[in-house]
């Protein structure tokens, strides 16, 4: 994961009116490396509108994907916070602080990402470290230094 989300993958206090312009911005981090193409942006968005707000994994953090042939070219992470949080209409879980997105080359490749990820993101201290994070290198750095942690 420090390999994936490194500082130019995160932004920190974004603004945002809604959900949409939330998967657009992750993605467009997404985009800006060259790990997919735009059309990965609008599937992410059509999933949700498709299936649901099933992205917004837990309060105030939402995971935004869509299918491996949907666009991706290399797996990739990236992290936007809220200023503010985003209400994405899920009444026990919003508003939503941290926003991911993730680029999955294939079904199996990012599931030890998404293991390690959940179990930093299971610890509110750091969760909430990460909603104030002022700059990107903060965010990054408490990040690793978690998932250095749990990975010991």
């Amino acid at each position: 994961m420090d390999k994936l989300l490194s500082t130019d993958m995160v932004q920190t206090q974004k603004k945002a009116d809604d959900w949409q312009a939330v998967a657009k911005m992750s993605g467009s981090l997404l985009l800006e490396k060259d790990l997919i193409e735009e059309k990965y942006i609008e599937a992410m968005i059509k999933a949700v509108e498709e299936h649901g707000m099933y992205i917004v994994i837990a309060p105030g953090i939402a995971l935004f994907h869509a299918r491996p042939e949907q666009g991706v070219k290399e797996t990739g992470l990236s992290l936007i916070t809220l200023k503010g949080g985003v209400n994405f209409g899920v009444a026990d879980k919003d508003p939503v602080y941290l926003a991911f997105a993730l680029a999955a080359k294939d079904k199996t490749s990012h599931l030890n990402l998404l293991s390690n990820l959940s179990k930093v993101l299971q610890d509110q201290a750091v969760v909430e470290k990460l909603k104030q994070a002022l700059d990107e290198k903060t965010l990054v750095d408490v990040l690793n230094q978690k998932l250095k942690e749990e990975t010991k």
